[in-house]
């Protein structure tokens, strides 16, 4: 059985419930696999074909970026802060996607393509395999969960007695030699490399800057005894250098040293410098795996004190961390951020991912050649979309061009959404404080949680409709300043009640395959509620939910060409409207004939069934309560201090304990919220 998520049962003492626009619909017990040879071939007239007439209409405002000419990416290429900075250039770039006419909107077949295929792998219990294989790299230095004990535990050896702890990282400068990066380590004085230097000890005159680092400073120090040093008010001591003086020229028996500023930081009372490098020691090759995982994980921050490379910059200190003599990762922080060790691709149970078998949404959309030694052969798909274009006499389809509020990227890295859990509120950890209360601690899995603790990514993410969306809900409310900004952008949608049409041409699909299809248009849930697709940009906002109506035209192949000479012209057998159901119960009959057993339980339907139950809890409209579908903030309070762990689709509204529903204990915390800081997970 894969790891089962379990739903927190307390919410913390000051971030309260987890929430967020998003949810995730669970892995599948088992993938439902097509035989190879059963897949009928491009060459022979089998099964049905046809097409579906869709109408869609949206629901919110809906946006699809438009791909840029020739001319202006000529001009601009991929600057998108220049292309920001530009008036002319900046309304061009937030055009909508269209083919001759820009203020004709088109929706391109692709993307559509793409939903459909999201919802049949889902629906057909198809395989997980679009994950990332990279690792992720994370930070935790004050983390009071079972993360912070590991992040800890790889960068200090506890020596000597009890809290007692010696750092295990090194320092040492940035070398490059052609494409190839290297750290050359620092000189080893007295058993370190580096010593920590207290804030109000740090020079006040103009420093020498250390080559080209922002960050960097030559000085002078007068250095101290390696040895245990008490921190946290002598509640545990750390062996390092302590700096005893400091000059910013160069003196007589003072030690020359780099000063690497590490930045703003609340409650910081010292910095670190670095021993000068060591000509004599030997290069540390930095994997092209690492600097791929460097560069994906450079924040504003670090570019801010850094520049746009972070790090990446010959002569700059850096801290680095060897484990069996291999290096694990480097940073310009002493505790830096470090890679786990298993990538979420690796979180996918082995039997969900085997490049070997083909799924459902394989078999219709097709699929490349993977594997080695023995790839399996390449095959093309059968199913067919066109672009969406405006229906005729429609008029002011269009919003105001609009600047949205900031969306960046999945956030992986806040496990306690992204992964499983099966201990997700506070246990007792056996120890008891001083007035004899028992300590309570959070036992969170993630990236690195060993056994018997083994855990899954949660399963396939989806955005949660919001209902009617205003452009004024969706656009930035504070001033943004083209010429500094770096984080907002420029959109033109369309508005809600506008309705496009395209079409699906499908060949040789056996009844489930078009069942398939229609499931994944139609999307047949309970009675009297209605469901909808998202498509576009600004999902998090509310933005892109639409409607579909597919209507089905069967071709009767053999009648055509049986007919195509009667009469004075060619009988083209125009296809028939046929009945969709028919098709759908073949799909549904399929999927529930072949998935795990224990997982269908007495399940008549797909959704009598608890995973895609989930799933058209996700696509209703116009979705739950808005107040638990928004991100959680950073500021005033950070509510993911504590890591709440986010509840299944299915139990986001109901009461965990206690009087108030989640939605009403948010209430409280919701009003006010507009332009605080917010973490997008």
């Amino acid at each position: 059985m894969n790891p089962k998520h379990h739903n927190p049962t307390k919410k913390r003492p000051k971030g309260g419930w987890a929430h967020a626009p998003y949810n995730f619909v669970p892995l599948p017990e088992k993938v439902v696999t097509i035989d190879a040879g059963e897949i009928p071939d491009h060459d022979i007239y089998t099964g049905y074909t046809g097409y579906m007439d869709c109408t869609l209409e949206t629901r919110s405002p809906l946006y699809t970026r438009c791909a840029l000419n020739p001319e202006f990416f000529q001009k601009w290429a991929d600057q998108i802060q220049e292309i920001m900075r530009d008036p002319k250039a900046r309304n061009e770039y937030a055009q909508f996607f269209h083919l001759d006419d820009a203020k004709v909107p088109v929706i391109p077949g692709s993307s559509l393509r793409g939903m459909v295929r999201t919802l049949v792998e889902i629906a057909g219990y198809g395989k997980m395999q679009w994950v990332t294989a990279e690792p992720l790299v994370f930070r935790a230095v004050g983390d009071t969960t079972s993360l912070g004990n590991y992040y800890r535990s790889r960068f200090l050896l506890r020596d000597d007695g009890s809290k007692r702890f010696t750092p295990l990282m090194c320092a040492g400068y940035l070398e490059n030699r052609g494409s190839h990066w290297f750290i050359r380590p620092a000189k080893t004085i007295d058993g370190t490399t580096f010593a920590r230097i207290r804030l109000e000890q740090i020079p006040k005159e103009n420093l020498e800057r250390w080559y080209n680092c922002k960050n960097a400073h030559r000085l002078w120090v007068r250095l101290g005894t390696y040895d245990y040093q008490p921190v946290r008010g002598g509640f545990l001591h750390l062996k390092y250098t302590p700096v005893l003086e400091a000059r910013a020229q160069n003196t007589p028996d003072f030690q020359e040293v780099v000063l690497a500023c590490s930045g703003p930081m609340n409650s910081k009372k010292r910095e670190v410098v670095v021993f000068p490098p060591d000509p004599s020691a030997q290069l540390i090759e930095i994997s092209d795996d690492l600097m791929r995982a460097y560069r994906d994980q450079i924040t504003q921050g670090q570019q801010s004190l850094l520049g746009p490379n972070g790090t990446l910059n010959p002569h700059q200190p850096v801290f680095y961390l060897l484990e069996n003599n291999e290096l694990v990762f480097f940073g310009h922080l002493m505790l830096f951020r470090l890679p786990y060790k298993r990538s979420p691709f690796d979180l996918v149970p082995e039997k969900l991912r085997a490049i070997d078998s083909i799924d459902l949404s394989e078999a219709l959309f097709g699929f490349v050649a993977q594997g080695k030694p023995n790839p399996r052969q390449a095959r093309a798909g059968r199913v067919f979309f066109t672009d969406a274009c405006l229906e005729p006499q429609q008029v002011n389809v269009w919003e105001a061009e609009v600047t949205p509020k900031i969306l960046s990227g999945p956030k992986p890295t806040t496990f306690q959404h992204y992964l499983t859990q099966q201990q997700p509120d506070e246990v007792d950890s056996g120890k008891r404080d001083k007035r004899g209360n028992p300590k309570m601690e959070l036992r969170l899995d993630h990236y690195a949680s060993p056994p018997p603790h083994e855990t899954a990514i949660r399963g396939h993410k989806l955005y949660w409709h919001r209902g009617p969306v205003t452009l004024d809900q969706v656009k930035e409310e504070n001033r943004v300043d083209w010429n500094t900004d770096t984080q907002h952008t420029f959109i033109k949608p369309v508005k809600a009640g506008v309705r496009f049409h395209f079409r699906i041409y499908f060949e040789n699909l056996r009844d489930f395959e078009l069942g398939a299809l229609l499931w994944a248009l139609t999307l047949p849930g309970e009675p009297g509620k209605d469901y909808c697709h998202s498509l576009g940009m600004g999902k998090p906002l509310g933005m892109g939910a639409v409607k579909i109506t597919p209507t089905l035209h069967l071709s009767d192949r053999r009648s055509r060409y049986r007919r195509l000479f009667d009469g004075p012209d060619w009988h083209c057998g125009e296809p028939e409207v046929s009945e969709a159901q028919q098709f759908i119960r073949a799909f549904e009959d399929f999927v529930l004939q072949n998935m795990d057993a224990q997982e269908r339980g007495q399940a008549r339907s797909l959704k009598e069934v608890e995973r895609l139950r989930m799933l058209l809890r996700m696509l209703e409209w116009p979705g739950p309560d808005r107040r638990l579908t928004e991100y959680m903030v950073i500021e005033p309070t950070n509510e993911y201090k504590e890591r709440p762990v986010l509840p299944d689709p299915q139990h986001i509204e109901k009461p965990s304990g206690g009087t108030q529903s989640p939605a009403q204990q948010i209430a409280g915390k919701s009003q006010g919220r507009d332009g605080r800081k917010q973490r997008k997970g």
